[in-house]
């Protein structure tokens, strides 16, 4: 909302503008707000200096008063306040300073929102009714409202509204008024027909936790009470230090159906009629029928399954992933795999799916059934491999001992086309010499890995499966991982050493032809480099993995084979770097020895030195890492060059540092420029960080850097620091020749630790759009 008024006598320009900023998962502090306020108006290309600013209590309100001068010479003032999630803008143009400037600011006031009606009102999308004076159009509704379910395959056959609640479907909108600007954020949720929850004391809980995680937040206010129809309430008012705004949330709960209402207010006024309204008078719809998801749903499953109506038994086949079975489950979930037959509507999906649950049923009667599952397969491989993986995912030694009797008798082949068009159940080989690359994909044999112990007992029986071409690989694959965990010894596949010695030499000549031909290639480049600005500057090794794999398994027999030692020194003597590097810390991890030079060899390249770092600290041997490289400006170059695994930039430079401090770690962030190819006209900024103030430490400790598996975010309490305190980064921001390079570091260094507060994650990001993403600039034109 934006108002103008002019003082024509005065030659000043008056504005209020009011924008409306909603967060639902963090309460954020009233200064910093105000400071991106600040710093989102300064911002505009009309302001030329910041001439002060003072945080100050309008009304009890927290506000700023800032002073500008823009291009012109020109004097703005300006006063930012926030009441809830309401954010004022009063701006004041003239030529000078006047009395009348600070009385415009003065006189300002908000009023009590004024409000319509209070009607009843029904929602037949997220089914509840409630008495409210603002409520969006039914008609609008239809179209704005998604409708997310959990599904199973997909299915072409239109759902009705009742197999989409049966499905489990969870539905939000935003009820919105456009005048107040204020928002109450609605959800609803069923849970899935078959779903059964596990613990059951999250609704008994009396728990004073904050939002999302974040125990550092203030209750206010927390109220738990039940409803005459024995729906579950709870009310929460939560907020945080050095903030005037609170998150109120209320969610009902009644058997496996739930209703969150959530909505930002300001603890300093007492919310207006609509959201108090809302908020007392909101009452889910009594017509929907939930069960209770901690009730044992696998005969309700069953029922549906083995049903004559088709609608039930369809929806049953949708849902078996969801379903959880037991050992009790063994005789109904036979039942139901027999009434199976091919001309079945999906039958090779469904048979799958359910043969898949056997692998929780830990019984001889359910492993004999796999077994006999599996011979009557046939030729079937999708179901063989199946069977397969139930049997390894029971985890028991008689199942591991019926898996060892199938495979080494009727092994099903691997490398067979799915009926996707994909080998998805085959080892994928390319052996260039530069690297090789396998990967199993149909699954059933990830169970051995899982379950290395087990897997012990059966080895020395699948070990012969390396004589199909099939199952080379994954057994070899598996083996490696076997003897680097201790579990095996060489004496375990001593019959089998001279096979890999043999083939060992026949990969490293391969990758001496490959390490030639690169050799030859770079040359070539090398003289057209004059024409071709712009080649691909990226000449990093890949490595061998095949090597890596054989030299593993050759490692036990050094000391009694005298070919084998040879064989590793070749590798160290590769000019591929990878290998080089992997065949050293395979000597390391094994506790051989090691040129004294390589450690210091690869500390000298800036692509290894931060690897090699990170390696001898995870070895506990960090005293191998050359003291000469141990340096915040080497390292933090090399930690750099080590975000970009590909297309690494021309030139890198040193250019200063700058102190920081993140949730309470205090440290330096480097700053270097950097061109991505040489002729590039300009540099561009790169940043290392956040880095201990001791010079002697590089990373701070105990901050565990999360599995690639997981998933973390900076903007959410709780998540891991990691993220949080790592500033490493190649930008897009240009180097601008005619600024002091001291003012763009200090303006990098600011975007990046506001991009590390919750309220200013998206903030700079439309920058170079006009505008930045969460407060809007100002502009007066002329």
């Amino acid at each position: 909302w934006i108002y103008d008024s002019e003082d024509k006598a005065g030659n000043v320009q008056y504005r209020v503008m009011r924008s409306d900023v909603h967060n639902y998962g963090f309460v954020e502090e009233d200064t910093f707000d105000l400071s991106l306020m600040q710093e989102s108006f300064a911002a505009s290309e009309f302001i030329d200096t910041l001439i002060s600013r003072k945080h100050i209590k309008y009304k009890g309100y927290p506000a700023m008063d800032c002073k500008f001068l823009d291009k012109n010479r020109s004097v703005y003032l300006t006063r930012f306040i926030i009441q809830g999630p309401h954010y004022y803008t009063l701006v004041a143009k003239g030529k000078q300073e006047t009395p009348k400037m600070q009385g415009f600011f003065n006189s300002f006031e908000t009023k009590p929102f004024v409000y319509g009606e209070v009607k009843e009102r029904k929602d037949t999308s997220l089914y509840f009714t409630v008495k409210s004076p603002v409520f969006p159009d039914e008609n609008k509704n239809k179209i704005d409202i998604p409708r997310i379910g959990y599904y199973g395959y997909g299915d072409d056959d239109e759902e009705s509204e009742e197999d989409i609640l049966e499905s489990g479907t969870f539905r939000n909108k935003t009820i919105s008024n456009d005048t107040t600007g204020e928002k109450i954020y609605v959800s609803f949720y069923k849970s899935q027909r078959y779903y059964t929850a596990t613990d059951s004391s999250v609704l008994n809980e009396d728990n004073d936790g904050g939002l999302y995680g974040d125990t550092t937040l203030i209750v206010r206010m927390k109220k738990k009470f039940e409803l005459p129809n024995k729906v579950k309430v709870w009310e929460r008012i939560v907020s945080d230090t050095g903030s005037s705004r609170a998150i109120w949330t209320k969610t009902f709960y009644k058997d496996g159906i739930g209703f969150s209402l959530v909505t930002q207010i300001d603890t300093l006024t007492k919310p207006g009629s609509f959201v108090q309204s809302f908020y007392d008078s909101f009452m889910p719809a009594d017509t929907l029928k939930g069960s209770d998801p901690f009730a044992k749903k696998s005969p309700l499953f069953f029922d549906d399954f083995m049903s004559k109506d088709t609608a039930a038994h369809k929806r049953a086949v949708k849902s078996i992933y969801m379903v959880k079975m037991d050992s009790t489950d063994f005789i109904p979930l036979k039942k139901a795999i027999s009434s199976l037959n091919w001309t079945g509507k999906r039958y090779l999906d469904t048979k799958k799916s359910l043969i898949g649950k056997l692998d929780n049923i830990k019984t001889r009667t359910a492993t004999d059934y796999l077994k006999e599952l599996y011979y009557a397969a046939g030729d079937t491989v999708e179901l063989q491999y199946t069977i397969l993986e139930a049997l390894l995912g029971q985890r028991t030694q008689y199942a591991f001992n019926i898996f060892r009797d199938i495979i080494t008798v009727e092994p099903p082949v691997l490398d067979v086309p799915s009926n996707n068009g994909y080998n998805d159940y085959s080892y994928t080989i390319r052996s260039s010499g530069r690297g090789s690359s396998y990967g199993y994909g149909g699954n059933f044999m990830n169970g051995l890995n899982d379950s290395l112990q087990l897997t012990r007992t059966i080895l020395p029986d699948l070990l012969p499966l390396m004589n199909l071409d099939d199952y080379e690989r994954p057994i070899m694959q598996l083996l490696g991982q076997m003897v680097d965990s201790g579990l095996v010894k060489p004496a375990d596949y001593q019959p089998y050493f001279s096979k890999f010695l043999i083939e060992a030499k026949q990969e490293l000549k391969k990758q001496a032809i490959a390490e030639k031909n690169k050799a030859i290639k770079k040359a070539e480049e090398d003289k057209e480099e004059k024409n071709n600005a712009y080649r691909d500057n990226d000449d990093k090794d890949d490595g061998n993995e095949d090597l890596g794999l054989y030299a593993t398994l050759l490692l036990p027999n050094a000391e009694t084979s005298p070919a084998v030692k040879p064989l590793i020194q070749q590798m160290l003597a590769s000019n591929d770097k990878r290998l080089k590097y992997n065949t050293m810390f395979l000597l390391l991890r094994n506790n051989k020895d090691i040129p004294d030079t390589l450690p210091a060899w690869f500390a000298g390249l800036d692509e290894y030195r931060y690897d090699l770092y990170k390696d001898m600290k995870e070895l506990n041997k960090p005293d191998r890492f050359p003291a000469k490289y141990n340096n915040h400006l080497d390292l933090g170059k090399s930690k750099l060059m080590d975000e970009k695994s590909y297309d690494r930039p021309d030139s890198v430079a040193y250019i200063d540092r700058l102190p920081a401090e993140i949730k309470g770690k205090k440290g330096f962030v480097y700053f270097y420029k950097y061109k991505s190819k040489k002729d590039d006209l300009t540099w561009k900024l790169a940043t290392v960080g956040l880095v201990p103030e001791d010079p002697g430490s590089f990373e701070f400790e105990n901050v565990e850097k999360p599995d690639y598996d997981d998933y973390y975010s900076p903007m959410i309490p709780g998540s891991s620091d990691y993220y949080v305190l790592d500033l490493t980064s190649f930008s897009d921001t240009k180097i601008k020749e005619d600024e002091p390079m001291s003012q763009q570091l200090a303006i990098a260094l600011k975007k990046m630790l506001y991009a590390k507060r919750k309220s200013a994650s998206q903030f700079y990001e439309r920058e170079g759009r006009e505008e930045y993403d969460i407060r809007p600039r100002i502009d007066f034109g002329d």
